[in-house]
């Protein structure tokens, strides 16, 4: 069976949407590299399939890039790296004298938000990065949450994870952080929103399981969950 193209998944679920008639509820999580933005999804799925029942909850971390990749039959890969560009006028004049119809990273942008978007409102989502923030900033009855943590810890903690020198792990962390430079400040403009947030953590201070816990206990605070027993 072959699977779903990017438009069709989008059609499908608006139509479910329209019926639905309000969004979520919803978790997106939005992390500093070399923060435990992952790890912290998985655990949350983990404990809300516990309190409420496996398959009830859903956990996208790069099933939209992937679902984007199977659309355009371009790489994952290419299509992060076109998500961080910035426009340019000599780059889009080659890509219209060739004529391949690949997506610029505006279009892709554009796409991966409408995505988050459209699974926000289907709800019970748990949704990591992929401008999920800003693309579910009008909507009620979600939760988003930021991991941060100080440079040096991150650094730290990258150095050990990419057995990487401290002085390969520092650029490490300042060339992800200019790279995303762009794709942060986009997401801003599409988010005007203060604060962006509803919950900050510092991942220096508290340990996965404990950031977890905090967000199941402001999840359960807001009525995105079943109280706990």
């Amino acid at each position: 069976m072959a699977k779903p193209t990017i438009s069709s998944y989008i059609r499908e679920n608006l139509e479910g949407l329209e019926r639905k008639g309000e969004p979520g509820p919803f978790v997106t999580i939005s992390c500093q590299y070399g923060c435990d933005g992952f790890e912290l999804g998985d655990l949350l799925l983990q404990k809300l399939d516990e309190q409420e029942g496996e398959g009830v909850w859903k956990l996208y971390k790069r099933e939209i890039i992937s679902q984007l990749a199977d659309d355009t039959g371009l790489s994952e890969e290419l299509i992060e790296r076109e998500k961080l560009t910035k426009p340019s006028l000599l780059r889009d004049l080659f890509r219209g004298v060739r004529r391949n119809g690949m997506p610029d990273g505006y279009e892709i942008r554009n796409k991966i938000s409408l995505m988050a978007r459209a699974i926000a409102f289907e709800g019970h989502a748990i949704i990591i990065g992929q401008g999920g923030t800003s693309a579910t900033a009008d909507l009620d009855n979600g939760l988003r949450i930021r991991i941060e943590a100080p440079r040096d810890w991150r650094v730290t903690r990258i150095s050990v994870r990419e057995k990487l020198k401290k002085e390969a792990a520092v650029a490490r962390v300042d060339e992800v952080a200019k790279q995303r430079r762009y794709l942060h400040k986009s997401y801003k403009e599409k988010n005007p929103r203060e604060p962006a947030f509803n919950l900050t953590i510092d991942n220096s201070l508290f340990d996965i399981d404990q950031a977890s816990d905090l967000v199941m206990a402001a999840m359960e605070l807001r009525s995105l969950t079943e109280p706990h027993k």
